[in-house]
Formats: structure tokens, sequence, C-alpha cells
């Protein structure tokens, strides 16, 4: 069983996560043999003891059906979803509905509506930002794109009358973070869009929004380097109602890289967020979780900095198209045994990032490609074998993630074929227990 990848409280004492199960082998291409990965649901108690676990074997032939985030229902019931997958379960983990698509479906949210049905949120390579409303079953109403053809849809607050309030990002050039309404036919109400030039929007990370108390909406996004089109610095947004700027506020200390993931309203008016900082930290050259409180004007307590804000009106029309999925689903146990984990070490991100330029991070360097430049196949090479299950991932020169690989423990070397992507600029990034390391990678 792999890390726990989403977590909803149900009560003070049940919550339900979503993991992945590796299990059996899989072949991609006739040829690669690797780990087949399995969608697991569970329940935990509050002092992290596992009550149940399932894992699913889908009615599909791909190797992955990782899942990623989860909604719990009042009757205990739970939908979660991911690439072309997404999957209801009952309070006893077995299936209610299972729905595949063949087509390349991110799933971003799906959320329950207040007449019962559901509301999801994906993106798709050939339709952008798109949105489907379906049935308590799974069967879609609905099914509408926005922001064509490589706008993606991050996240949704639903209102009370089924309409609903969606960011994402426009996928245009030059990208812009967005925010609009639908109401309960998918048709738009209004949409504004944020541009933040010089800086641009680091577009792999999903933006967060939650409404505030008095009916206005708080907006989490990452900002990258102008030089560097990855994530650098969180940024927040208060709106008004209709989408219109009333602050922004972001963190981040010289030296150091911020990756935001979560945004949560605090009951004093504040916000927290929460991601992974990389930098020269007391534990050395590396990563480590992080989480940022604000007070109810979304200031910070240290490091604040200030990126200015555009906003634009938007006027992206729907175009309805139909999505064809295949059904089928088989709940078998899953299994994990407690771990023990060294204590944590928390320290105040006012103190130790004191504003000095990082190390020579060349000089400790992990990771090299060999040839470079080259054609398309390479090596992986480790400075040293890796001590613990890890990863790679692989982005395009505009920070888009094209897949990820699992990475076995004691691994020396590995042998990547970029070769179907074409000529161009790649970034490898592998992560492990001891920190992130990048290599630039170009395909002649």
């Amino acid at each position: 069983m792999l890390v726990s990848i989403g977590l909803r409280k149900y009560s003070d004492n049940e919550f339900f996560f979503t993991s992945a199960y590796y299990k059996d082998t899989c072949t991609i291409n006739g040829t690669t043999v690797t780990p087949r990965i399995y969608p697991v649901i569970g329940r935990m108690d509050s002092l992290g003891n596992i009550l149940s676990a399932h894992y699913y074997s889908v009615n599909s032939l791909a190797c992955n059906n990782l899942v990623g985030d989860l909604e719990v229902l009042p009757d205990r019931s739970v939908i979660a979803w991911g690439n072309s997958l997404a999957l209801k379960v009952d309070s006893t983990g077995q299936p209610i509905w299972t729905k595949y698509f063949n087509n390349n479906v991110r799933f971003r949210f799906i959320r329950e509506l207040p007449s019962g049905e559901l509301l999801a949120g994906f993106s798709m390579d050939t339709a952008g930002a798109s949105v489907a409303r379906l049935d308590a079953n799974g069967n879609i109403q609905w099914c509408k794109s926005y922001m064509r053809p490589s706008g993606r849809v991050h996240d949704v607050v639903i209102q009370s009358d089924n309409s609903c309030i969606i960011t994402g990002y426009t996928g245009a050039t030059p990208n812009k973070l967005f925010m609009m309404q639908l109401d309960g036919a998918g048709e738009v109400q209004w949409c504004r869009g944020y541009d933040s030039a010089p800086v641009p929007w680091y577009t792999s990370a999903t933006s967060r929004i939650v409404p505030t108390p008095e009916g206005n909406y708080t907006v989490l996004a990452s900002l990258g380097q102008a030089q560097f089109p990855y994530f650098y610095r969180p940024i927040l947004l208060k709106t008004d109602q209709n989408g219109d700027t009333l602050w922004t506020r972001s963190i981040g200390a010289t030296g150091y890289i911020y990756e935001p993931l979560n945004l949560l309203a605090s009951s004093d008016g504040g916000y927290l967020i929460s991601g992974n900082i990389w930098g020269d930290l007391p534990t050395g050259w590396t990563s480590a979780p992080f989480i940022s409180k604000t007070d109810s004007l979304g200031h910070f307590s240290c490091w604040e900095q200030h990126h200015p804000v555009e906003v634009l009106d938007l006027f992206p029309t729907d175009s309805t198209f139909t999505l064809i999925s295949v059904s089928g689903a088989v709940a078998l146990p899953a299994f994990a045994e407690d771990a023990s984990c060294d204590p944590i070490l928390v320290y105040d991100g006012c103190t130790f990032t004191t504003g000095l330029p990082p190390k020579n991070y060349d000089a400790k360097k992990r990771m090299s490609v060999r040839p470079n430049p080259n054609n398309g196949r390479f090596t992986l090479e480790f400075k040293e074998p890796l001590r613990a299950e890890s990863y790679y991932s692989v982005y395009d020169v505009s920070g888009k993630l094209l897949y990820q690989r699992a990475l076995s423990a004691g691994k020396g070397t590995e042998e990547v074929d970029l070769s179907r992507y074409g000529k161009g600029t790649y970034v490898i990034k592998c992560t492990d227990r001891d920190g992130v390391y990048h290599e630039r990678v170009v395909v002649e």
C-alpha cells in the first residue's frame, strides 16, 4: 500500500481515505512490465488505526488506476476519482457504481449538489476545462467544455441553487487563472481572468477555492518564476461575489521554493495553506511539508510578498460533447501493517529561513542524465543507490506533467524513453525521502 492520497473527516473518530495498492504486474506497449496500481478506499479512526480497506479491480486495461481525492456523503458512502476513473462505494466499501473513461479524462472534483445529483469537473487534452452533471448513479445528464482546447478545471464551490463557482487555468498564452459561475444547466453567468504577468502561473498546480462567511471567495494558486516555470510562491486572492479582487497576498523567503497544495478557511476568519518547501532547511538541503496561517485579512506573520494581479473579463462559451464509459469493479480486501516512524520535528518557518541564497545545489547533485543531449532515450544515473521506494516525474518546457514512474529501493540507474514526445527540452524530477532533484534533458 502506498501513501494516503486523500483524507476526509466524517465524524470525530471516523475518517475515510484513498490510497493505492501495488499488486500483480502489467505490460505497457507489449514490452515493459510494471506493477499494476489498484485504487484503495479505506476507513480509519482518529488514532490512525485502519478499520477497513478495499482495493478495486476495475474493468479497464490501464496499468494505473490511481484515485486521488474523495467526497464523503451524508450516508457514509464515498465517491473517489482519478485519471479517467470515478467510483462510488457504500459505507462497507462495496461498489455502487464505477465509470472508466477511455478518453484522457483527469477528474479534479466530484461534488454532491443540493438536489442529490453530482457535479464533476475534469480536464481533457482535446476539450480543455470541462464540467458534467451526473445523476446519483453516475450517469451523465450533460457534459460541457470551456476554455478549449487546453484549459484546466481545478476546484469548485457549490451554491444552494445548484449553481457553482469554478476555478482553473485558461490554457491560452499567456495563461490566466480563471473563476467562473455556472448555473445548474452549465451556462456561464460570468467569468473573470487573473493575469499575474510578468510572473507566470504554475499551471500544473491545482488552485483551491473556499467560500468566506460573508459570501465572498478566497482562492489559493501557485506562482512560478519567469526563468523557470515551476512552482515558486503561493498566492491568495480574496474576491467579491462577482470575482473582482478585494486583496492579494503571497509568502516566500528568499532562496526557498514553495509548492502550495491545500487551503482551509479557519473559524477565526483566517486561512491555512499547506504544501511543500524546498531549500536549505535545518536538516540540510531538502524538502519538507509546511503549514502557514494568516489573519482574517490574509496577512502572513513573516516573509509576506506582493504580486499584483490584473482582473479581466473573459467570455467562454460552453460546448456540449459526449463521454463514453465502461462500468464494473470488484472490491477485494486490502491489508496494511502499522509502521513506526521517527518523531516529526517542527520548525518555525519564520526563523530558519534566513533569507540567504541557497547553498550550491550542484555539489549535492544525486542524479545525472547520460547522454544529454540525446535522441529521447537516455539513462538516469543516481550517485548512490536509492535507499527507499521513490518515483520520477517528467515535465515539458511549459511545466506540464507528462507522466510519473515508480523507482524501487536499491536502484542505481533507470532507462527512460521520451522519443514519443518529440524534440525539445524536458525536466526530470526525482523525489525520494532525501529530497527532490531536477535535471534538464534536451531531446534532439
